[in-house]
């Protein structure tokens, strides 16, 4: 057995259970994963072949995303990206601007 494949299947029997918890966020890479997934954050991360406290500092905007490409094509995959245009410019936090008056 591969030592990825090994790591998915250990990481799997970790996060059996689905996260329970309300699942609101301003990320857009976020966003997409709960309206069109019915994956956890953990579940989304191992398919994607990211550690999830990694997906998580991407999300909180607290690192700048860098995927690979094999991990932006399966994100895709699982998201349901078909265009270019689908794809967030950032992965963090939408910054709401204050209104200039």
């Amino acid at each position: 057995m591969t030592r990825q494949l090994l790591y998915v299947n250990m990481t799997r029997q970790i996060f059996m259970k689905k996260d329970r918890r309300p699942q609101d966020s301003d990320s857009p890479i976020e966003t997409l994963r709960i309206e069109r997934t019915q994956l956890s954050q953990a579940e989304f991360a191992v398919q994607c072949g990211i550690p999830l406290r990694t997906y998580q500092r991407w999300i909180s905007g607290e690192t700048e995303a860098k995927p690979t490409p094999r991990q932006w094509k399966t994100m895709m995959r699982l998201l349901q990206i078909e265009s270019a245009l689908e794809i967030p410019d950032d992965f963090g936090p939408i910054a709401v601007k204050e209104n200039e008056d």
